[in-house]
């Protein structure tokens, strides 16, 4: 969400984007998979409006038929992807030049501006750049230019730790026992959420479960044997399941949320060229064809805010 907001923002005001994306599709971990007939949110599982900019962009959504609100929490509402997450990025990216399966391995400064090379051998020229990959990933393209870059952004970049996650998607021979509006949060153990999304509208085959594993448990298995994590998971989650699992996919999400309490990040700079990196807030730098903008993750691996 926060590349492709960022860049149809940018398009708007005259700018020529291009998105590189190493993933078969859009959306990172804006996510939907299938099984069959069943089709599963397994990344993030809903967003929220906190802003009034963002507010407006969702309204239109919602007229169109993209979002509807799936359930209100803390005041706040939840608003969920009527098709799945990956169909929103899907019309995000509509119009936008992405270049899917280009996947960036390294950032130099080139001339009087950024010059990012591919896997493929390709090179893209840019007089700015904006980053939305995890930290780790931002740091590791931008090792090759480190001298070049303020150390207050470097710094920043490096404290950031991500804790894992566990998606475990199950579809059931009968209908789930997870209450209306369709998840739960078991509140201990080693399953942290469990979305029905069946309930949710997001599946109309078999009844079809997301669960995602607590950031502990996710961290201490990692590296385990995918069928011992099911079986794990699967027994803490059956008061929930409703009846026999029929199929199971297993997916690891190594940067799933920022560890909690991490401060705000300074990720802007304008020396030797404008690089703008994902943050928590937002800060626009006035004058010029100077830019910031920071679309992100809270720290709920499941809500994602765009400023």
């Amino acid at each position: 969400m926060a590349g492709l907001t960022a860049a149809g923002l940018l398009r708007e005001r005259g700018w020529s984007v291009v998105l590189l994306d190493m993933g078969r599709g859009v959306g990172g971990r804006m996510a939907t998979r299938r099984i069959g007939a069943s089709r599963f949110d397994h990344g993030a599982q809903f967003f929220t409006v906190r802003d009034g900019r963002f507010a407006e962009a969702a309204r239109r959504w919602e007229e169109a038929g993209w979002i509807s609100p799936w359930f209100t929490q803390e005041g706040h509402v939840r608003y969920r992807a009527t098709s799945g997450m990956a169909a929103l990025a899907k019309r995000l990216a509509q119009g936008l030049d992405v270049r899917k399966e280009t996947k960036a391995v390294s950032v130099e400064i080139g001339g009087a501006g950024w010059r990012v090379s591919t896997d493929s051998g390709e090179v893209f020229q840019a007089d700015a750049l904006l980053l939305t990959a995890p930290a780790p990933q931002c740091s590791q393209l931008l090792c090759g230019c480190a001298d070049s870059i303020p150390d207050d952004v470097s710094a920043a970049l490096a404290a950031v730790e991500y804790e894992p996650c566990f998606a475990l998607l199950v579809t059931l021979e009968n209908t789930a026992s997870v209450p209306s509006p369709g998840y739960v949060r078991p509140g201990n153990g080693p399953v942290e959420w469990i979305a029905d999304n069946t309930q949710k509208g997001v599946s109309e085959g078999s009844p079809a479960l997301t669960i995602h594993a607590s950031a502990a448990f996710s961290r201490e298995h990692f590296e385990a044997d995918q069928e011992h994590v099911a079986r794990v998971l699967l027994a803490a989650a059956n008061p929930f399941l409703g009846g026999k699992v029929t199929d199971w996919q297993l997916h690891r999400w190594k940067y799933s949320r920022p560890v909690p309490g991490d401060r705000p990040l300074k990720l802007f700079s304008t020396a030797p060229a404008p690089l703008a990196i994902r943050g928590r807030r937002v800060r626009r730098t006035p004058g010029g064809r100077r830019f910031s903008i920071r679309a992100c993750g809270s720290g709920d691996d499941r809500e994602f805010r765009l400023y």
